[in-house]
């Protein structure tokens, strides 16, 4: 038995068993598809993903050289804490010990770093996915529910905001607890939910994605790491691209998807709009003019 599990030393393990039984063959390709996640999921939640029983998965996982779920899981922590992403207080001191004091190739590099982002979310982005997700976003039968903690809650406020030109039903999700019942009345498995979450896991946004998932909603999670407990409750996870070698990982992947997203839903939406009742009620409060107050 390995106690520190990655998904090569996995793959080395499981070829020793092959062939495989039919369902050993479909648990096995959802380890290697899931395999960054899997530390978030108890055995219940792998059995209903994979629609094998928890019996099968124990025999197989004994056949790896586990003596149950549990030390299989343990061994899976052990691999997701050495790939742990840094946190800014250690990047600080990091970069602060190695800091260049020529300003311009800084700024020259930092920007290099971000088109490589482009350039690597455009070559990974799953268009059939992303065309689904945007014409589910365009059905106003639906009714869309953002959310978005710490420095992820400026994506989920910008989405939210410019989505309501393209449609009406638009929920902003409080993370107040008080407040977030009242604003959940109604979920339908008709409904979506929107759920943006960058580098640390707020348990309040992992209540809200389970609850839309028990209630059959469609769940879609915007992160950054393949490595999220968020992803058990999903039904489409886009993971984005950050690294810029930098304090903070750059937020700048999420929202060109956000724009891109919203694009794809106007176009969508055809001319059926609330641009023109948007611009009206503008005009009527003097939201954007200080004429008004003269």
């Amino acid at each position: 038995m390995k106690d520190h599990l990655d998904l090569s030393t996995y793959k080395q393990l499981a070829e020793k068993l092959q062939p495989f039984t039919e369902s050993e063959l479909i648990l096995h390709s959802f380890i290697v598809n899931h395999f960054e996640e899997l530390s978030y999921y108890g055995i219940i939640d792998l059995a209903q993903k994979v629609q094998i029983s928890k019996a099968t998965i124990g025999r197989y996982l004994n056949k790896l050289g586990y003596t149950g779920y549990a030390a299989f899981k343990n061994a899976l922590k052990r691999d997701l804490i050495a790939h742990t992403m840094i946190a800014p207080i250690d990047a600080n001191k990091a970069k602060t010990a190695n800091q260049s004091t020529d300003t311009k190739t800084e700024a020259q590099r930092y920007i290099s770093n971000v088109s490589q982002l482009i350039e690597q979310f455009n070559y990974d982005l799953n268009m059939v996915d992303l065309e689904k997700l945007a014409k589910i976003v365009a059905d106003k039968s639906r009714t869309i529910y953002v959310v978005g903690p710490a420095s992820s809650h400026a994506l989920a406020i910008h989405f939210s905001t410019l989505l309501k030109y393209s449609r009406s039903d638009v929920i902003l999700l409080p993370l107040d607890k008080g407040e977030l019942p009242k604003a959940l009345l109604g979920v339908s498995d008709k409904d979506v939910l929107i759920a943006f979450s960058y580098y640390r896991f707020n348990p309040v946004v992992l209540s809200i994605t389970k609850y839309f998932n028990s209630k059959n909603a469609h769940v879609t999670v915007v992160t950054n790491t393949h490595s999220n407990p968020y992803s058990i409750y999903s039904d489409i996870q886009y993971v984005l691209p950050s690294d810029v070698d930098s304090i903070f990982h750059s937020r700048t992947i999420g929202f060109l998807f956000v724009e891109l997203l919203l694009f794809l839903v106007q176009n969508a939406s055809k001319d059926d709009d609330n641009f023109e009742e948007l611009e009206e009620l503008f005009k009527f409060f003097g939201t954007f003019s200080s004429l008004e107050f003269k």
